[in-house]
């Protein structure tokens, strides 16, 4: 226990005395795992050396003592057991309507006994880990976002810690099946068959891609950056120009960090 600073005022060894019984009733409260009531004992040691600033103890020690007495109330637990049961929840497909691989992964304990540091696995790996106020049994939640998941399964678990145990939760598993970009058409303007017209590309819904690809009979035409604005239609547009007469078949490429989609071939006739 820290000892107290000296002082020449009269009332010093009273008022010492005073503070001494309340660090060790806030002891030994702790001790019975009456967190709420040590709190209060470091509170009540906190108002009174504020009360003697300036007659006991100098403005400096009077700053030291509260603010290591402010830390001893922090550090004391208001648990009196391991956390209650924490329980994992997520909100894909919340915004756009599409299970895409951007997301939160949220943990609430709605009552109980609080933890104080908390840890989020996805499929056994931590990817995760706060420090958390123990405020109990006042609920507790942390959020997590994810981002960049490619098209799969991940399965999330999680444990609420505190210095008397850990509690696990209940798996939740997230599907992510719209993270590549979604499925796009293509369409061209050669109605008089000649060898000049243009191929668009169209992605009516869905998932956005960040480029476009043009293939012309499997060699790659033309490329183009797209900007992203799930959901929201985008368009492509590929000139061809004095092509010589005969068949050329078109398959355009989008993709986006989490992969790549393939729009189905178009063939166009060039006439003579």
């Amino acid at each position: 226990m820290a000892s107290l600073p000296k002082s020449q005022d009269p009332n010093s060894e009273k008022i010492a005395q005073q503070l001494v019984s309340l660090l060790e009733q806030a002891e030994q409260s702790a001790k019975a795992r009456e967190g709420a009531k040590a709190r209060q004992l470091l509170e009540a040691y906190s108002n009174q050396v504020n009360k003697n600033r300036d007659k006991v103890f100098t403005t400096a020690q009077a700053d030291t003592l509260i603010k290591w007495a402010s830390w001893l109330r922090q550090m004391t637990p208001l648990a009196k057991s391991a956390p209650g049961t924490p329980v994992l929840s997520d909100n894909n497909g919340h915004d756009t309507g599409l299970e895409d691989g951007d997301y939160t992964v949220t943990m609430n304990l709605w009552w109980g006994n609080n933890g104080t540091q908390f840890k989020l696995y996805e499929n056994g790996k931590l990817i995760n880990q706060t420090a958390l106020a123990d405020e109990s049994p006042s609920a507790q939640s942390v959020k997590t976002d994810i981002t960049g998941r490619k098209n799969g399964t991940y399965v999330y678990t999680c444990e609420l810690i505190n210095s008397l145990g850990a509690t696990p939760c209940a798996p939740l598993t997230v599907n992510v099946t719209d993270a590549s970009p979604g499925q796009a058409v293509l369409s061209h303007d050669n109605w008089d068959g000649d060898g000049s017209f243009n191929v668009s590309m169209n992605l009516w819904w869905g998932t956005n891609a960040s480029e476009y690809a043009l293939y012309e009979n499997g060699i790659l035409i033309d490329t183009q950056s797209l900007e992203a604005r799930t959901p929201d239609a985008q368009l492509a547009v590929t000139a061809i120009v004095d092509k010589a007469p005969g068949t050329y078949v078109y398959e355009a490429v989008l993709s986006n960090q989490a992969g790549e989609t393939r729009t189905a071939k178009m063939t166009v006739t060039v006439q003579e």
